[in-house]
């Protein structure tokens, strides 16, 4: 078995695809909350061991030697006894000495992060109470930098929210790289995530997606100290009071309301902290899930659960897990990590948006069988561009959102985005379950589309060509090439007559391209009639292919039949 290190993304769609089904299929409905924590952004922001690197080094570099009674010596001891050190490791610590010449470093930094609430709560005589983590850890410094660059699992996460799929993320980071990818994807635009960090945003009208930061926010911190230091929780104190403290109901009672109303999707999160587990606890003793739930009430995206894991399934579960633990531990654990889970869970909802449509097409002649094959030609696409997802994943996740951008700017259009840019255009807002009901569905092309491709992948897989992404360089791409015996042919989608005009005005198709095929959702325009000079009847000279994907779907008399005129009018 794959660990969830090392685990692929095609084989991480394999779960979502099997034992984890009702998870994949309920985050395309937008029932999941995703619970978020430092695990999804360890490699752009310092992680626990760093963290708690720079309060030691903060402290020992303060020492001041000729002071017996310094507060920062009594302070590092006091950090140091967290650690529980032996008196071998002990002795080999010298708070005289610099941090890094330390032998017993590579242990205390292994100990503490299970005890950083408490290191962080250690009082410096005659600091402030949060000394150590404003001015030893700096938080606007480490989490709120100004050329912070999300990281693929940010860009994921805007992703489903801009798809309308990721209604509630909950976070106890302070970090503000989920919004600097959401504003990277809309361009800056502010109609997608609504970020609550005190109860009164909770007030603000709702979007697409709510970011409910319960720890604070190290970039709002930042830009107005006054409000939001005191709302960076970390000290053991804070934690403790978190629960009970009048200032921190309206989000309490909303994180609670949560975990009551919404199945739970908790990644990079070890829910170490009392403040997590009693949110939970609160839930249960309101409205218990059932053992087992449809679908899983809580599931965790780690190698193994960790004691903190056990014991909220242990109270939420109660009775199911006193006698199903070790079954309900399984229904509960995800062995993938952040990157090949959310990369996989973007492949997903795409695909699951796609064959939503596909079954939706007008189509009287295919039947259930046809349809579901249909659907199968799209499934071979998302694992195709699944098998390129395991190298760099952020570049990865760029490419996809460059190409994706384009190809439905072109299919809406008829001009293409580049394949560059940092936009993205998502297939549409609504989840899975409300596409049938989107009444600009009859007009939107898409259902066409989504047969158009479910044919183009199910003729790869039948080994009758090849797909690629285009690779001509003067801006004449397809949305797609197919590699026919040796020809290159290139693919465009047009959801109407006016994008498929606009690719004649914009000259990315001209009159003589050949190896162009433009894959009309409804009736292509209606040609020009050639001037009375030209030569008549057939003159050689190359010309576009032109498909009606709306016509075939109404004339074919099932599958095979629609996929051989769909071969025939593309000549492919």
């Amino acid at each position: 078995m794959p660990t969830a290190a090392n685990i692929t993304v095609r084989e991480t769609l394999d779960l979502l695809d099997g034992p984890f089904a009702e998870l994949s299929e309920g985050v395309s409905q937008a029932r999941y909350a995703f619970w978020l924590g430092s695990g999804i952004s360890r490699e752009r922001v310092d992680d626990l061991r760093r963290v708690i690197r720079k309060v030691l080094v903060h402290l020992q570099t303060r020492i001041d030697a000729a002071d017996p009674n310094c507060p920062y010596r009594r302070a590092l001891e006091e950090a140091l006894a967290l650690a529980q050190l032996s008196p071998s490791e002990l002795g080999q610590v010298d708070p005289a000495q610099s941090v890094d010449t330390w032998g017993a470093l590579d242990v205390v930094l292994q100990r503490l992060p299970r005890e950083y609430s408490r290191l962080l709560d250690i009082r410096v005589q005659g600091q402030a109470a949060d000394y150590l983590l404003w001015d030893a850890v700096d938080v606007p410094t480490t989490f709120a930098p100004a050329a912070a660059e999300p990281d693929c699992e940010h860009l994921c996460l805007g992703i489903l929210g801009i798809e309308g799929v990721a209604p509630e993320v909950v976070s106890a980071n302070w970090d503000g790289l989920i919004e600097a990818a959401v504003a990277q994807l809309t361009a800056g635009g502010n109609d997608v995530l609504l970020v609550c960090v005190r109860g009164e945003d909770l007030r603000e009208p709702r979007r697409r997606s709510r970011l409910i930061k319960f720890h604070g926010c190290a970039v709002r911190a930042a830009n107005d100290a006054a409000t939001y230091r005191p709302l960076i929780v970390a000290r053991l104190s804070q934690i403790t009071q978190w629960p009970v403290d009048p200032s921190t109901a309206p989000i309490r009672e909303q994180l609670v309301n949560l975990a009551v109303t919404n199945p739970t999707l908790m990644i990079g999160l070890s829910a170490q902290d009392t403040n997590i587990q009693h949110t939970f606890a609160a839930a249960q003793a309101r409205m218990a899930w059932p053992w087992p739930s449809h679908p899983p009430a809580h599931v965790f995206a780690e190698d193994a659960l960790g004691n903190d894991q056990r014991n909220i399934l242990r109270y939420v579960y109660r009775t199911a897990y006193d006698t199903n633990g070790a079954a309900v531990e399984v229904s509960a654990l995800l062995r993938a990590f952040a990157k090949p889970l959310f990369v996989s869970l973007v492949l997903h909802v795409a695909a699951s948006k796609l064959t939503t449509l596909a079954s939706l097409a007008e189509a009287p002649g295919l039947g259930p069988a046809d349809r579901q094959n249909i659907q199968n030609g799209i499934l071979h696409f998302r694992n195709r561009i699944a098998d390129a997802g395991n190298g760099d994943r952020l570049t990865f996740m760029r490419s996809y959102v460059g190409l994706t951008s384009r190809a439905l700017r072109m299919f809406r259009e008829g001009r293409p985005a580049d394949a560059s840019t940092r936009v993205y255009r998502a297939f549409g807002s609504a989840p899975r379950h409300q596409i049938a009901a989107d009444p600009a569905i009859h007009t939107s092309g898409l259902r066409e589309l989504a047969v158009a491709l479910g044919l183009l992948g199910l003729g790869e897989f039948d080994n009758a060509w090849h797909l690629t992404a285009g690779t001509r360089t003067d801006g004449k791409d397809g949305i797609l090439e197919a590699q026919v015996s040796g020809h290159p042919a290139r693919i465009y989608l047009a959801a109407n007559a006016d994008a498929a005009l606009t690719l004649e005005a914009e000259a990315i198709v001209t009159e003589n391209d050949g190896d162009a095929v433009i894959i009309h959702s409804t009736a292509p325009p209606v040609r020009q009639a050639r001037s009375p000079r030209a030569a008549p009847g057939r003159t050689g000279a190359p010309a576009p292919r032109h498909v009606d994907m709306r016509g075939l779907l109404g004339s074919a008399t099932g599958l095979p039949d629609l996929r051989r005129r769909f071969r025939e009018e593309a000549v492919l």
